[in-house]
């Protein structure tokens, strides 16, 4: 069965660093060899164009790498995930944030550190108490329409399918507080937490 354009078009972009930015890559560094090559051939009568040229070679490998992680942020959802292995870590696209648009290279240890950081309240306590986890067994979800659809638990990709997880948020407990939820005056209101839902790009059949 032929899967949605939608459905498509989210697996081309999660494909897009898996294989395309590595051919690219691997091409452009290619021509950028070439380039010395023959600079270094005829330094005496083109130096100048040569070292320039060198320049925007370099240049567009950087802003080509920058134009995909913009790309991936606008037409992927953070939560949905195609993976060979089970996640340990909240979704890539939350923890890359920062970096999109920057130059900067981006390291794991750092990555992880901040995150663990970011888990400190340091004093700060939320309206709600929520949890969240990586779901391993979504088999079947409501699409945009109100329709029930089938997800795609595994996808054959090469020699080494990959399965799609989702990384669902959800209330820890609907009171938190003994009157509701913290910081709401319950002489005037009564309240509790909720989990809303939320739509997100995935592969369904």
């Amino acid at each position: 069965r032929s899967l949605p354009e939608e459905s498509l078009n989210s697996l081309i972009i999660k494909l897009i660093q898996a294989d395309i930015l590595k051919n690219k890559a691997s091409k452009q560094m290619e021509d950028i060899k070439n380039n010395v090559h023959n600079t270094m051939k005829k330094i005496d009568i083109i130096e100048p164009d040569g070292n320039e040229n060198m320049k925007l070679d370099f240049q567009s490998v950087i802003l080509m790498e920058t134009e995909l992680l913009r790309q991936q942020k606008h037409y992927s959802s953070p939560r949905v995930l195609l993976s060979d292995n089970t996640p340990l870590e909240p979704p890539p696209l939350y923890l890359m944030e920062e970096y999109v648009g920057s130059s900067g290279v981006m390291n794991r240890t750092s990555r992880r550190r901040r995150f663990a950081e970011s888990k400190s309240h340091r004093g700060e306590y939320s309206v709600c108490d929520s949890e969240s986890r990586w779901v391993t067994d979504k088999s079947s979800a409501i699409d945009i329409r109100g329709h029930q659809v089938t997800v795609l638990g595994e996808i054959k990709m090469g020699t080494s399918p990959v399965k799609q997880y989702f990384y669902e948020t959800k209330c820890k407990q609907a009171k938190p507080a003994k009157s509701g939820c913290r910081g709401i005056d319950d002489k005037h209101w009564n309240s509790q937490c909720k989990t809303s839902q939320t739509f997100v790009r995935a592969l369904t059949s």
